[in-house]
């Protein structure tokens, strides 16, 4: 018997797992567009960031923080349209393969959620441009609940919606923190390193 058949629920975080990571090349074109040298942009993008995915920043305050924290010019408005597009962009490169297999378990009666950081303007563009989102039984997303991996409220958020048991759930995170996270409130979670690797795992 498959390993993932032990599981009434899974849960997938969302970068990292189902979508691609965000490149370098990704990095360097938003840093160029606020003015910022790439290895200084990089490092700030995720100063802040949770504050960001919890809704407790704005798209303008948090790029604006980030050019303040870089000690650059302000960014105007249409510069701030101009990243928050590619930063958008750079979220939706979607795994196939991941899609694929979400359709499997539905199909074979499991029910699936996603459990992901991500700020309002990536949400939003998610249900704008795709149906992405509606493959899912439960969708938590740390703006809409105003609490964001590892913090206990958004697991619970999501087990709630979910309605499995937590030991009959597998939550799938490239975060080892955000792994540790659901494992302190029981439920079964594994470190998504290496997307074939984890698929052998759970099919064999």
């Amino acid at each position: 018997m498959a390993l993932v058949s032990s599981y009434d629920g899974v849960i997938f975080d969302f970068g990292g797992v189902l979508v691609h990571y965000q490149t370098d090349e990704d990095h360097a074109r938003m840093a160029a567009i606020a003015g910022i040298p790439q290895g200084i942009f990089s490092e700030l993008y995720w100063a802040s960031r949770l504050d960001y995915d919890r809704g407790a920043l704005t798209a303008a305050e948090y790029w604006q923080n980030l050019s303040r924290q870089a000690r650059t010019k302000a960014l105007d408005q249409d510069t701030i349209n101009r990243i928050v597009e590619i930063d958008n962009e750079s979220w939706m490169r979607f795994d196939p393969v991941m899609w694929n297999w979400i359709d499997d378990l539905r199909g074979a009666g499991t029910r699936v959620a996603i459990l992901s950081n991500m700020p309002p303007d990536l949400g939003a563009a998610l249900r704008k441009r795709t149906n992405r989102l509606d493959q899912f039984d439960q969708v938590t997303l740390s703006y809409e609940v105003g609490s964001a991996k590892p913090e206990p409220a958004i697991y619970e958020h999501c087990m709630e919606g979910l309605d499995v048991p937590p030991e009959r759930t597998l939550f799938l995170d490239d975060r080892l923190e955000n792994v540790r996270g659901a494992e302190l409130l029981g439920i079964q979670a594994m470190q998504f390193l290496d997307r074939d690797d984890v698929l052998l795992r759970l099919r064999s």
